[in-house]
């Protein structure tokens, strides 16, 4: 792997954390300001996080890809 190809890695894990943040935050606010009736909201907001951690922190996608040589 070439230092390019590392620094763009690095790069898209730090987007996607700041992804996560965000969702977290925004799950936080929602958890604590909508006092009934906020599971709807809940689960679609665990929707875009799970999938960013499952795909790119789990590699999921490798499972398809198999004969893609490295």
């Amino acid at each position: 792997m070439t230092e390019k190809d590392m620094s763009r890695a690095m790069l898209l894990g730090l987007v996607v954390f700041l992804a996560l943040m965000v969702i977290e935050i925004v799950e936080y606010v929602v958890g604590i300001k909508v006092l009934g009736g906020n599971l709807i909201y809940m689960a679609i907001l665990a929707i875009p996080g799970s999938w960013l951690i499952v795909h790119y922190f789990m590699h999921i996608h490798e499972l398809w890809n198999r004969n893609k040589e490295e």
